[in-house]
């Protein structure tokens, strides 16, 4: 039995069914695409891959949060799945914890979405154009992206436009890394979410009241910083906690970065977490830095960074036996060995 088929037989009892196929592969983008502009003709979509578990409150809270952000003009769409992690570093992301049910980031999301009439209208008109996306200030990976990709365009829309997603607290949906197109084998669990499995009067917040918002790096914007902490007020900066900022496209004069640097004017611990609430409580010492730009030094890690972050890592540590694979390893690599011993 075919896919066209298993859709023609399934009872769907909540209104009319149409079902859509194409006598040849679309491709990732177009097929997106052509989902994202059935809100056009129905004023709203809600889009859902084939390899997503969701939650039973999925649509409730879909619904309510398209009509609660419809008008509000700095949104671009609607999560239905909670952001775990920074993709590029693959590094674990948590948001800062306000009074309400959603965060928002300036990065689209891939793993169930929505989009009013309105919002999806506004990035075809942009779309359209066929924009040149070369020179946006983007994470530098997001250019290695196959040009199969819709994500790629529409977080150059979001950052062009200066939009942003709305990202729930609680996911409506999860992944199992199962194998694909994208993934040729199941590695890990990393697409895992937490599940809400109870309803709720969710708790929506207006994006200019939000305390929680982030960039296109996942990095929490200054206006946020500056409402926590009002000293930074006089200074104009960027956050570049992640360490993943290209530096060329940088406007501003000072970062606050996780990056070594020759000095800087202010030092915070890397201990609370997430890693703005170092900088938020003022909890001084010389892990993270504010400083000027061109004080950052540019350079590949040492052996001992190296080392140092698989066995002490912040974000993710490995203990137990995932350090004991790793020290057998990196016995096992002659040219690791050597290094080592040449140190000594």
């Amino acid at each position: 039995m075919i896919i066209r088929d298993i859709a023609h037989d399934f009872k769907w009892q909540y209104g009319e069914k149409e079902v859509i196929y194409h006598k040849e592969r679309l491709g990732l983008r177009r097929h997106i695409l052509q989902c994202g502009d059935l809100s056009l003709t129905y004023g709203s979509v809600i889009i859902l891959e084939d390899d997503l578990f969701v939650s039973p409150y999925f649509y409730d809270y879909a619904v309510k949060a398209l009509q609660y952000y419809d008008n509000d003009e700095a949104i671009g769409g609607i999560s239905l799945y909670n952001q775990p992690r920074e993709e590029m570093s693959q590094r674990p992301f948590t948001p800062i914890n306000d009074d309400s049910d959603v965060y928002f980031i300036q990065f689209p999301s891939s793993l169930g979405q929505a989009w009013t009439q309105t919002q999806w209208a506004a990035f075809k008109s942009w779309y359209g154009t066929n924009p040149d996306i070369t020179n946006l200030n983007i994470p530098d990976k997001i250019y290695t992206w196959p040009e199969t990709s819709w994500k790629k365009y529409f977080c150059s829309f979001l950052v062009k436009t200066n939009k942003f997603i709305v990202f729930p607290r609680i996911s409506l949906t999860t992944n199992f890394n199962d194998p694909g197109t994208n993934l040729k084998l199941k590695v890990n669990h990393d697409g895992q979410a937490q599940l809400r499995i109870f309803g709720s009067d969710y708790r929506f917040k207006e994006f200019r009241n939000s305390y929680s918002i982030y960039d296109v790096y996942l990095e929490i914007t200054p206006d946020c910083i500056r409402k926590l902490a009002p000293e930074f007020k006089e200074y104009e900066f960027e956050m570049d906690l992640y360490g993943l900022k290209n530096l060329n496209k940088v406007r501003t004069s000072y970062l606050i970065t996780s990056r070594p640097v020759k000095q800087f004017a202010i030092g915070y611990k890397r201990a609370l977490k997430p890693h703005e609430m170092n900088v938020i409580f003022d909890l001084r010492g010389d892990d993270i830095r504010l400083c000027r730009k061109e004080d950052i030094i540019i350079a590949e890690k040492t052996y001992d960074e190296m080392i140092a972050e698989y066995k002490f890592h912040y974000y993710k540590s490995l203990t137990g036996w995932k350090m004991l694979i790793y020290e057998r390893c990196y016995s096992n690599f002659p040219y690791l060995s050597a290094f080592r011993k040449k140190k000594k």
